[in-house]
């Protein structure tokens, strides 16, 4: 705000009912706050001034169209803070029964410094000054007025009014403006931090983290094409990586003014940040051997409807002599709309770490004649390098070892995206990934702790918002095949959150009736939490008009993980089970080994919690034991992932939709489609369906969870089919000889050669209303029975076949390079990973929004398309 303005404004005020006049002083603060309307209590953003010197809070309307109102605070007094839904409100009350003030923030941190100020303001005790000390003050003030007015007296330039702020020059107080602070050569760093050294020097502001200064010295004078790069407009600032040459331009020309008005629009490559305009005035002058180049934004609607950045302004200074020139560059901006709080001065901070390219292309204007004389040579030299990376990727294919694109969830991004952004960045990130690929291929261990989850998280977050990684990620020749592994190097998992890998704390068995028992009550307290959370949500939806469908779960009842991260975790008895059945050429053992994988499936996705529901298009890469799996989901509505898992002589191919119905106190879900394992040598392709899970008690009673119906092993080029009903009755059980146990966790079946009409019933009906064998008319012959209590033991033939608490899956490791759209890139997962629910669930509702409005999109023109 410029400060001129509250002085005459203050003039302005004589006219209010109190009576003394009051001139603002030189150690005023500035801000913005909420206040509360005395007639209908609805709350208003207004901006406000703390006179230290004179003990007087001032407010006005943040529109700036109503006088400033002084409130002398020796006579009030702070009291009754709270806070009242998102906000913090105290109250400044008169002790003399003059007008009171209800004030606010959304933030603690700044309500807590506002009330302090205040309060000691309030408190403070005035020594009243003798009559030497009054002549001693006025004789300097007079000295200052005098020196202030010779200031003003010395201004020896003009800019358009629009750039006259006091963050670039203000005539009241132009010792504090950018313009003079560059001239003088006192750069007042006094709050600011050095965040970037590197050829370059940038500064941030340590209490308004959109304010920066930068400088940086170039070798030798090129002043004049530094100028040039910069005011070039039909070139909008090409030296910057960051900025989409072909959308950025110059709107109009103000020739009265010698201004001009910049679209430029920055591209930051990442996953979550889209592209923004920034709209801003720029006018160019000279000063002695200062050029100056000023910049301030400008309000209107946006020009290329991408969202609108803001650049409060922006101050260019280039200085030369005949051994170096000088740059300075200190400007407030922001990208805006972003959440976490650091985000937006990182990304600012990569697109002011370019400002080093002005030298590089300052070079190549001033040897644009001698570039073009040697444009054959470097086309040579390209030519032969091309063929010494070409003949580099053949030698990388032939040799096994030499790639590889998994490692330790601590160490990852340690090396790699950790640097700074500056003009050798890529060539960094390149020498780095390629010490990598010559490391050994044994896995280290995995840590997934607790401990570590801070780090990682935060490395997770630095990933997203690295401009270079998503280009650099994408061009990684990714592992496609398995390689060798060293079975004693294998890693299984035991544990989980301090329990069993799939009791945890959260279950036991139910002894009584059979199934798993819910006992985690932190977890049964979240989920009874949900009824009230969604009343209140839908009374929230009426009274604004809005469908009560865009109502968006709280996280507190999710796990930390994807539906795509989970899918790929309930693979771990894949590198067991099927890798075994691969090395033999018995076809009935194989089925027996599928039936033990299948198993182990529906334990490992086994989760008292909901997970995240994917995106579309979003992704997860992840290894067992060398072997790579993917998994994409590749449908919205209804909700469909497909997987890929490369194992040694086996493969899986899957498509799973999950599926989940409510009932009045139960919940029914299943992942409705087929598991392809597919065998060689010999061929054998073996088809797995899963049986649904429920859980019982969602609304009263105990919460306990048990599987229902039927699952299915189907060969049908061998004419096999395996069988296992859960909870079945005693007719079934008699049929296949198998003792009857009245437990809702107790299966029994078999695996079958079946007739050619049973295979013909399953190509019919398909696996979405497959019913099961005819145990009459489909079986030619029982080849081997299933039974058990799956809670804690499945046998085939009374041979243990595998047991939940003495077999354990390998441990599943995440891809050290995945592709942006990784699930572990998500914002909602990565803020709920640090338990921060409230981050996680505006994250989480903003990507939800986002998928609804790209429905309709996909809607609409499947419409035209019709």
């Amino acid at each position: 705000m410029n400060i001129s303005n509250f002085i005459q404004e203050c003039v302005n005020s004589v006219m209010d009912s109190h009576p003394i006049q009051y001139q603002p002083s030189m150690e005023i603060s500035e801000g913005e706050i909420l206040v509360k309307g005395k007639t209908f209590g609805r709350w208003e953003s207004k901006k406000f001034i703390i006179d230290e010197k004179k003990r007087v809070f001032a407010l006005r309307s943040s529109k700036g169209k109503t006088r400033l109102k002084p409130y002398f605070l020796k006579e009030y007094q702070v009291e009754n803070k709270e806070r009242k839904k998102d906000k913090i409100s105290f109250d400044l009350t008169s002790k003399t029964g003059g007008k009171c003030l209800t004030l606010g923030t959304e933030s603690e941190q700044k309500a807590n410094e506002i009330i302090s100020v205040l309060q000691e303001l309030c408190n403070r005790i005035d020594v009243i000054p003798n009559k030497d000390e009054n002549i001693q003050k006025n004789i300097q003030d007079q000295i200052n007025n005098n020196q202030h007015q010779m200031m003003i007296n010395s201004i020896d330039y003009e800019i358009p009014s629009f750039f006259d702020i006091s963050e670039i020059r203000d005539r009241q107080y132009l010792y504090q403006s950018s313009i003079a602070n560059i001239r003088k050569g006192s750069h007042n760093l006094e709050n600011f931090k050095l965040v970037i050294e590197n050829k370059l020097l940038i500064y941030r502001n340590q209490y308004n983290h959109h304010q920066f200064k930068v400088f940086v010295e170039f070798d030798g004078n090129c002043q004049e094409t530094i100028i040039q790069n910069l005011t070039d407009y039909n070139k909008i600032n090409q030296w910057n990586a960051y900025i989409c040459k072909q959308d950025s331009k110059m709107i109009k020309e103000l020739y009265e003014d010698k201004s001009f008005l910049i679209c430029e629009i920055r591209e930051l490559s990442n996953l979550f940040i889209f592209k923004r305009e920034f709209q801003y005035l720029q006018h160019h002058f000279k000063i002695d051997n200062l050029d100056f180049i000023v910049q301030k934004q400008i309000d209107q609607k946006s020009y290329t409807k991408n969202y609108q950045g803001s650049l409060k302004y922006g101050v260019w200074g280039i200085q030369a002599n005949e051994k170096q020139t000088k740059v300075y560059y200190f400007s407030e901006q922001s990208m805006q709309g972003l959440t976490y709080s650091n985000e937006d001065a990182y990304l600012i901070q990569l697109f002011l770490g370019q400002i080093i390219n002005l030298q590089e292309l300052s070079i190549i204007i001033q040897n644009e004649n001698l570039q073009n004389k040697s444009n054959e040579i470097y086309k040579q030299d390209k030519q032969y390098q091309q063929n010494e990376l070409k003949n580099t990727e053949i030698n990388n294919k032939e040799d096994n070892d030499q790639f590889y694109d998994c490692e330790e969830l601590d160490a990852m991004n340690d090396k790699l995206f950790m640097v700074e952004s500056n003009s050798n960045k890529d060539d960094v990130i390149i020498d780095e990934y390629e010490q990598n690929v010559r490391k050994q291929t044994i896995l280290p261990s995995q840590v997934d702790s607790l401990d570590n989850i801070q780090d990682w998280v935060d490395k997770k977050m630095k990933l997203v918002l690295s401009g270079n990684y998503n280009y650099f990620s994408i061009k990684i020749i990714h592992q496609l095949q398995p390689k060798e592994f060293d079975p004693l190097q294998r890693q299984l998992l035991t544990q989980q959150e301090g329990g069993h890998y799939i009791f945890k704390k959260d279950f036991i068995r139910e002894e009584k009736n059979g199934g798993l028992k819910v006992i985690n009550e932190e977890k049964l307290a979240a989920q009874k939490a949900v009824i009230k959370f969604l009343l209140t949500r839908i009374g929230a939806s009426l009274m604004m008009g809005k469908s009560i469908t865009s109502i968006s779960m709280p996280v507190t009842i999710f796990e930390a993980r994807s539906n795509t991260e989970r899918v790929c975790n309930s693979m771990g008895f894949a590198p067991i089970y099927l890798e075994d059945a691969a090395q033999s050429q018995d076809i009935y053992y194989r089925i027996k080994q599928c039936v033990a994988f299948q198993f182990g499936f529906i334990f490992m996705y086994l989760s008292c919690e909901k997970p995240f529901n994917p995106i579309l298009g979003e992704t997860f890469q992840g290894f067992y034991d060398n072997c790579p799996i993917y998994c994409e989901q590749i449908s919205h509505h209804p909700p469909i992932c497909a997987i890929q898992m490369y194992g040694r002589q086996y493969r899986i191919d899957a498509q799973l939709e999950l599926i989940a119905n409510f009932n009045s106190n139960s919940v029914v879900g299943r992942n409705v489609g087929t598991l392809k394992i597919s065998f060689q040598n010999p061929h054998q392709i073996v088809l797995i369906t899963l049986a649904p899970g429920s859980l019982n008690g969602t609304t009263y009673g105990d919460k306990v969870m048990n599987y229902l119906e039927k699952q299915f092993i189907i060969d049908i080029k061998n004419k096999i089919i395996g069988e296992v009903t859960f909870n079945p009755d005693k007719k079934y059980c008699q049929y296949f000889d198998i003792e009857y146990l009245n437990q809702q966790d107790y299966l029994c079946g078999a695996i079958c050669d079946v007739t050619d009409v049973a295979i013909q019933k399953y190509h019919k009906d398909g696996y979405r209303k497959y019913k099961g064998l005819d145990l009459k008319q489909d079986i030619k012959q029982i080849r081997h029975k299933i039974k058990g209590i799956w809670v804690n033991e499945i046998k085939i033939d009374n041979q243990k076949l595998i047991c939940i608490h003495n077999d354990f899956p390998v441990k599943m490791q995440l891809a050290q390079y995945p592709i942006p759209s990784d699930a572990n890139f998500r914002m909602d997962l990565l803020w709920w990973k640090l338990k921060d629910f409230d981050q996680s669930q505006q994250w989480k509702e903003k990507l939800e929004i986002q998928q609804r409005q790209d429905r309709k999109l996909r809607e609409q023109k499947g419409k035209k398309k019709k």
